[in-house]
């Protein structure tokens, strides 16, 4: 409604790939990524968490990824998950977030194994919502994580709250969560994609039920 019926977008075709040819603008010398300068000081390791995951997600729609970049990118992230890189404002439930994030990224590359997943699980009850989300999404791309897959779904469904056929699902988090950008809305859209992949199983369709139905619901009446 807000576009002329015979609005065109000339070359936008284009702008994805371009897009990812500029990504080395935004990558310090550490290989992690920045908003604007990219000195390694000025490294924010939610961005390179999700940068590393929305390469993946472009790849699938058949973009290229520049690979000096993301190889990179992947080393920053496994120093991050095996060093305390984090800055100084990030709590611990922050750290464990943007790890999980991580965690999803790197399992999507097969940069990561079980072992991984079993160095961070007991921190798992210290991630937000939307990182547990995506410590489920890394343990759905390891193989005999099973019995990780089904606890971490648990943790995620007792924080739903249905009302009207919806689901939402809510925590009490503090304001630095804002430096990660965190959400409502993000965060249920993040546990929608990890339960809908969950559902996938066996395992996972017995214990998610309808519940991604509810949450689209919600989302989409939002």
């Amino acid at each position: 409604a807000y576009l002329a019926g015979d609005f065109t977008w000339q070359g936008s075709g284009h702008l994805p790939q371009a897009m990812l040819e500029r990504a080395v603008e935004h990558q310090a010398p550490n290989g992690g990524m920045t908003y604007f300068i990219a000195q390694d000081r000025n490294v924010s390791p939610y961005l390179s968490a999700y940068t590393a995951l929305a390469f993946n997600w472009l790849r699938k729609s058949g973009y290229k990824i520049p690979a000096a970049v993301e190889e990179t990118l992947h080393g920053y992230l496994l120093t991050m998950l095996r060093r305390d890189v984090m800055p100084d404002f990030y709590s611990k439930g922050m750290a464990s977030t943007v790890r999980a994030v991580a965690l999803a990224a790197l399992a999507g590359r097969g940069k990561i194994n079980r072992s991984d997943l079993q160095r961070y699980q007991p921190h798992v009850p210290q991630m937000s919502l939307f990182g547990k989300a995506h410590f489920l999404l890394a343990a759905l791309g390891i193989q005999g994580s099973d019995a990780i897959k089904s606890e971490v779904c648990s943790r995620i469904l007792a924080h739903a709250s249905q009302s009207g056929g919806k689901l939402v699902f809510s925590e009490v988090i503090d304001d630095g969560y804002a430096r990660i950008l965190s959400s409502a809305l993000r965060t249920n859209g993040a546990v929608l994609t990890a339960l809908t992949a969950y559902a996938g199983t066996d395992a996972g369709r017995r214990l998610v039920g309808d519940v991604p139905f509810k949450i689209m619901r919600f989302i989409s009446l939002s």
